[in-house]
């Protein structure tokens, strides 16, 4: 905060003028960073220009961040010149540089690399985006998120900071509380350092003036002749001349020098108001006195900074800034002392999110969002008396908390139903909400809100409109999965998880032509947990990657084997997730294992469900074209289970469709299975693509699958699952046969 007080005898002290945001960009490629910077250029957020620093690496953003300390924003990528790079220069900047304020935006292209859930819980970051996702509007939302959000951030820690300074003086100006106190003891002061009588001071605070308005002020303290108009209007002094010398300068913004007097201005920005204090020298002031006086007068901005800092830190700590209302803090005070009281049975806490606001906030602007925000925030206010807290926890997250006979989450909900023009603009239309009675609940607040927001955010996924109630069983459920997840991390890292090899068989010969690698996870204890819990985790969670990356270097390790062993005509066929597939790198790092293991891309087949297939169309066809190229062959697994067409399957580069089991299951006459099964034999003709069906387990499948042209098939009726060892001697006994 400039502490100065210019002195002026015709200029009028004008708003300060804003500096330009500083953001870095953290990204080792450049294509992006020229993109970003682009992007970014043109832009002006919050009435300020962007100025971009950039930087390529973790080394040289930590140098930077620790020389410079003003950036505002960080855009970082989290995969560097190591996979976890950007987490890394998280807590740098937080821990070692210790910068609280910059706001940090992760950014990765490979969103499977540092899942979303776990990074913003263990990482002091502000927001966390796929670079797909970042469009240059969404781009500027998120600036501006993150801008206004450093900008508060800084606002509240110089006020700290003003504050600190204040207690740790001992000047008797910073022992005031309040305006009255203080400004009494300012008179008091100025008269004794200009060595003046303290009859002719007079200190006034001014009103907001409208535009085109004369400031109006009220006088706060007096002495002498004066005292008489404490507490009255400026109207009211008695002394014309000396009343208008206070409106000049007020008027003015500056400071004011005559012969016989000084009008000292203290502005809003230094003292939380325009203030103005007329002192009758009765002569010129020297040089000397002027710069005491200036200095002087840098300690009363503060003193009157001060007392304003007191009521408005209570309010930036406990009221919505935009709203005015209380915030995520008064929330989780108030509900510290409901859940601790004997009222906690009766007491229900209701969560109301605004469905699609980010989506109105980008079609319509910031200003549309605030009105929105602004009117559910009346609304709420015009219907709930003093028992009952009405919070923005933040963004378009609202919280109702007091007695279950007035807090209903449908009477809420309610309130912003228009029957009669249900889709008006200007209107909330729809809305979700979570009710948690504290009755039930026995943690502390913090936990009461975190649980409340996660059953709210899990009941968004299934549409708009939802309203559910919190149960802790679910919570449990939670807590089961996120410890199977630390399992199968660590099952990954002690070489607990393996594969077991289907073969797949030509059914004209019996002539075993592939093998399907299939996960396996046993316990130390010998106990198997099926894939169908712990693949669905990791894709969920991100966790595929490095078990995807486990999986095909021992299904690479086995189909060497089998080359070695004598079997080089065995394709083996890998299982590869959409976020594996989508990754970027994922042809250089699908040649490096190939490389690595010494097989031959001509052995290999790699497995897309038709669900990968439909996501991301035009790259996953851009990634299968590129492995076609090399030799590799691709199969479409569990074909007729989604929703592709015929239109997409004809352009999809693959060589093989593989039935679902679902289907090869229900061959029997009549059966829709048989129907469906029909179709895809069909269909792969049409497009030029062999056929295969997995889940076989009996002779009258076989026929009927000969019978119809699918001449290739895996199931137990040939071979159950088996590990490397056992195909191996199973191979050689029918070889000898």
């Amino acid at each position: 905060m400039d502490d100065s007080v210019v002195f002026s005898d015709d200029e009028t002290i004008g708003g300060s003028t804003h500096q330009a945001w500083r953001i870095l960009t953290v990204d080792d490629d450049p294509d992006f960073q020229r993109a970003t910077a682009f992007a970014i250029s043109e832009m002006d957020i919050l009435g300020r220009r962007v100025e971009i620093t950039q930087a390529f690496s973790n080394r040289e953003a930590a140098m930077l961040l620790a020389e410079q300390q003003d950036f505002a924003l960080v855009l970082l990528d989290v995969v560097m010149e190591t996979e976890d790079a950007g987490l890394r220069l998280v807590k740098t900047l937080r821990e070692v540089i210790g910068n609280a304020e910059i706001r940090i935006v992760l950014l990765t292209g490979e969103p499977g690399m540092a899942p979303v859930q776990s990074v913003m819980r263990d990482y002091d970051i502000n927001d966390y985006w796929s670079k797909s996702e970042l469009s240059a509007e969404r781009l500027r939302t998120v600036l501006t998120a993150g801008l206004r959000s450093y900008s508060q951030l800084k606002a509240t820690a110089r006020a700290r900071r003003g504050l600190q300074m204040i207690v740790e003086s001992s000047n008797a100006l910073f022992c005031s509380k309040n305006t009255r106190e203080l400004s009494a003891k300012i008179l008091s002061e100025i008269a004794s350092l200009l060595d003046l009588q303290a009859e002719g001071i007079v200190c006034v605070k001014a009103h907001d003036a409208g535009p085109g308005e004369l400031p109006d002020a009220y006088v706060i303290s007096a002495s002498g002749r004066f005292y008489s108009s404490i507490d009255g209007n400026l109207n009211g002094l008695g002394d014309e001349a000396v009343a208008s010398a206070l409106r000049c300068s007020l008027q003015k913004q500056a400071t004011l020098r005559f012969d016989d007097c000084t009008v000292l201005f203290f502005p809003r920005f230094q003292a939380g108001a325009d203030y103005a204090c007329y002192v009758a020298t009765e002569r010129s002031l020297d040089d000397t006195e002027l710069e005491l006086l200036e200095v002087f007068s840098a300690s009363i901005s503060r003193g009157l900074y001060n007392v304003a800092l007191f009521s408005r830190l209570e309010e930036m700590a406990y009221q919505d800034d935009l709203l005015k209302i209380p915030n995520r803090n008064a929330l989780i005070r108030m509900l510290d002392m409901t859940l601790s009281s004997p009222n906690k049975d009766d007491r229900v806490l209701v969560l109301l999110d605004i469905d699609n606001f980010s989506g109105a906030n980008t079609a319509f602007g910031t200003g549309y969002g605030d009105f929105i925000l602004g009117l559910v925030a009346n609304r709420l206010r015009e219907t709930f008396d003093g028992n009952v807290l009405i919070a923005r926890v933040r963004d378009d997250l609202f919280a109702v908390l007091g007695p279950e006979h007035q807090v209903r989450a449908e009477d809420i909900v309610a309130l912003f139903r228009r029957p009669n023009r249900p889709y008006e603009l200007g209107q909330v239309h729809s809305l979700s909400t979570v009710t948690l009675y504290l009755r039930d609940f026995d943690d502390t607040a913090s936990v009461a809100l975190q649980d409340a927001r996660l059953t709210l955010k899990q009941a968004k996924q299934l549409g708009h409109d939802q309203h559910v109630v919190h149960d802790r069983r679910l919570q449990s459920a939670h807590a089961e999965s996120f410890r199977l997840l630390l399992a199968l991390r660590d099952a990954v890292a002690s070489d607990l998880i393996s594969i077991e090899l289907q073969p797949q068989v030509d059914l004209r010969n019996g002539v075993v032509t592939g093998v399907e690698a299939l996960a396996r996870w046993y316990q130390p204890d010998g106990k198997a947990i099926p894939p169908l819990e712990f693949i669905p985790l990791a894709e969920a969670t991100g966790y595929i990657l490095p078990l995807g990356d486990l999986l095909m270097r021992l299904a690479l390790q086995a189909a060497r084997r089998l080359s070695e062993s004598g079997y080089a005509e065995i394709r083996v066929a890998i299982n590869v997730s959409a976020t594996q597939l989508l990754q970027r790198d994922f042809i250089e790092r699908f040649t490096l294992h190939l490389e690595a293991a010494g097989v031959s891309a001509a052995q290999v087949e790699l497995e897309i469900t038709e669900s990968v297939a439909m996501r991301s169309f035009e790259q996953v066809c851009e990634q299968l074209l590129a492995l076609r190229a090399m030799g590799v062959k691709v199969a479409i697994d569990d074909f007729g289970t989604g929703f592709s067409s015929l239109s997409y399957l004809r352009q999809l580069p693959a060589d093989r469709l593989k039935i679902d089991r679902s289907f090869v299951e229900e061959l029997r006459a009549g059966d829709d299975g048989q129907a469906i099964a029909e179709a895809v034999i069909q269909i792969a003709r049409r497009v030029g693509m062999t056929v295969i069906a997995e889940g076989v387990e009996n002779q009258q499948q076989v026929e009927w699958l000969k019978q119809h042209d699918c001449l290739e098939a895996q199931g137990y009726l040939f071979a159950k699952p088996m590990s490397l060892e056992r195909l191996l001697s199973w191979l050689g006994e029918r070889s000898s046969r």
